[in-house]
């Protein structure tokens, strides 16, 4: 599964966070042959010298090999490269060490993410709430993810729990668009009934190419936007859900719902297993033609 950008800034900046927060500590006395070879690594890891940087590593590790801010310097770098396996490799050896960094077992379950290895994100999101349910990165990275493997209750969950933090997120407004519609707790009333045409037509989309997230498109109450495309080529309603021939609605009773007859394709990841489904929104509901589940290898 490919992660969209924002997802990887967000990791990014978690993994940076802990990197800008280890240089304090050889800010003072002299330097210790590990500690200068892992000194030298992360200079040349902040130039982008990472064949360097990680060379640098291992000569600080053959000197100290419980050296954690080395492992974790390997992990990022790795990371960086799209090494995922030796990623993983690297911050499971920092855990060893100290197993009480929540932020390094967030940076394992974004790697795990990276790797398709669900099950084992998801334990490492558990840990690094055990260590601190109130920290703000793992929300935001727990979020991200499980909204790019479609499982958007638990996405919205993630991001609730950011706003209680103090922390708002556009993608909280995101899930809990889609949940209007994938989740009839959350959908209009089901006596409710709306004409699609008495709404104002003041957008209509058929390039899906051109287009991003409809999601994250917005509009005044009484509109509406008209969609084409096909199941062959459909517009992205959200990460994992996709739409084609339907019209989507701005009203009281909830934003961006749309209609019936719209056409849709829902992929979600829950454990181990790959759920897809398919078929058309009737009043505000998802009406399945198809439903189709796979196991994933963990």
């Amino acid at each position: 599964m490919q992660c969209f950008n924002r997802a990887h800034i967000i990791n990014a900046m978690v993994f940076l966070l802990l990197i800008v927060l280890s240089q304090s500590v050889y800010a003072q006395a002299p330097l210790k042959p590990a500690q200068e070879a892992y000194a030298k690594a992360q200079a040349a890891w902040e130039k982008g010298e990472w064949d360097t940087a990680l060379s640098l590593c291992d000569e600080a590790l053959k000197i100290d090999k419980r050296s954690k801010e080395v492992w974790q310097l390997k992990g990022q770098i790795y990371w960086q490269m799209k090494n995922y396996k030796m990623a993983l490799k690297s911050y499971q050896e920092y855990l060893k060490i100290d197993p009480k960094n929540a932020l390094v077992w967030i940076n394992l379950s974004a790697t795990f993410f990276e790797l398709e290895q669900y099950k084992s994100m998801e334990e490492s999101y558990a840990k690094a709430k055990e260590i601190d349910p109130k920290y703000a990165p793992l929300y935001q990275s727990m979020g991200v993810n499980y909204l790019m493997m479609g499982n958007y209750q638990e996405a919205h969950r993630a991001f609730a729990a950011l706003e209680e933090l103090g922390e708002p997120s556009i993608y909280y407004q995101w899930t809990k668009r889609v949940l209007q519609i994938i989740n009839s707790t959350y959908a209009p009333a089901e006596s409710w009934k709306a004409n699609a045409e008495s709404y104002q037509t003041v957008l209509d989309l058929a390039d899906p190419d051109k287009t991003g997230y409809l999601v994250m498109l917005t509009s005044s109450v009484g509109t509406s936007f008209k969609f084409s495309g096909s199941s062959e080529k459909p517009f992205k309603y959200a990460p994992n859900f996709d739409v084609w021939n339907g019209t989507m609605i701005f009203d009281k009773k909830g934003e961006g719902l749309l209609t019936s007859g719209t056409h849709f394709r829902y992929r979600k990841i829950s454990g181990d297993t790959l759920t897809i489904e398919e078929g058309v929104i009737t009043n505000w509901r998802l009406d399945l033609t198809s439903k189709k589940c796979f196991l994933i290898s963990q």
